[in-house]
């Protein structure tokens, strides 16, 4: 679990135990200033570290409607279960207007000496300095709102079937791993030959060892794309081939021209 930082670069503010509360910022939001699904999913594992002292271990996010930049969301968070080692939790986030998400997950305390195994090894890309910066066209129109591209440095390998992500002056954290890993449904659309994203109806999240290091690699998965609704998943890994997490995705399917 982080020191608290992830807390201050989300803003959440704890109005009491349990309840919670954040203004959704540009840099948390779409291009279009809407509520990106990655800060869904990073504000509920910072909750949940929060509320528990405990390492987050998987979170899933079911998104019900959206918010605009300047909005404030209120976040209620339930422990359900708490064990000698493990937290089982509830979120409920919610602007003026009504519910934003839902999350479900569990914290652990990590035990040492034990079992570890990883399986699957890291595919053989470039190292992040070998890559060029990412950048999606829709992003690179004058005067468009860069959105929470502001606070990344990407570099895109296989053509956008994977890329080394990192936060600018922030830590790689659970929450901030989350928050990467939205980019699946563009890697989705991209393997089918066409250019697009996705509103997401899910985010997931499995995660593994503490991160080490700046850089993620998040390692695309597609999966289908079928009836206007993109599947995916992705594997997230440190430089030193470490597997991080998997993260996994579903999203209403949006074509670019």
């Amino acid at each position: 679990m982080n020191d608290g930082a992830d807390l201050a670069w989300l803003g959440l503010k704890r109005a009491q135990i349990g309840r919670w509360g954040f203004t959704l910022t540009t840099q948390l939001s779409r291009f279009d200033g809407k509520f990106y699904g990655g800060t869904g999913l990073a504000v509920a594992i910072a909750l949940m570290e929060a509320e528990t002292g405990r390492h987050a271990v998987w979170a899933t996010v079911q998104f019900a409607s959206t918010a605009d930049a300047g909005d404030e969301i209120y976040c209620e968070v339930e422990v359900l279960a708490e064990g000698r080692r493990t937290s089982q939790l509830r979120i409920n986030a919610a602007t003026r207007d009504g519910i934003l998400f839902t999350a479900l997950g569990a914290t652990g305390e990590y035990r040492r000496g034990v079992l570890e195994a990883q399986f699957g090894a890291q595919r053989q890309v470039p190292r992040p300095d070998d890559c060029q910066s990412w950048r999606p066209a829709i992003a690179l129109r004058e005067g468009h709102n860069p959105g929470w591209l502001s606070d990344m440095d990407i570099r895109q390998v296989d053509g956008g079937m994977g890329y080394w992500m990192r936060m600018h002056d922030k830590p790689l954290t659970r929450a901030a791993q989350a928050f990467m890993a939205d980019v699946v449904p563009s890697g989705v659309v991209r393997a089918a030959g066409r250019t697009g994203a996705g509103r997401s109806l899910d985010n997931s999240i499995r995660l593994g060892p503490d991160p080490v290091g700046d850089w993620v690699l998040v390692d695309i998965d597609p999966q289908l794309i079928s009836g206007g609704y993109v599947h995916g998943a992705a594997r997230l890994w440190s430089t030193d081939g470490t597997l991080l997490g998997i993260a996994s995705q579903t999203a209403s399917l949006l074509l670019f021209d």
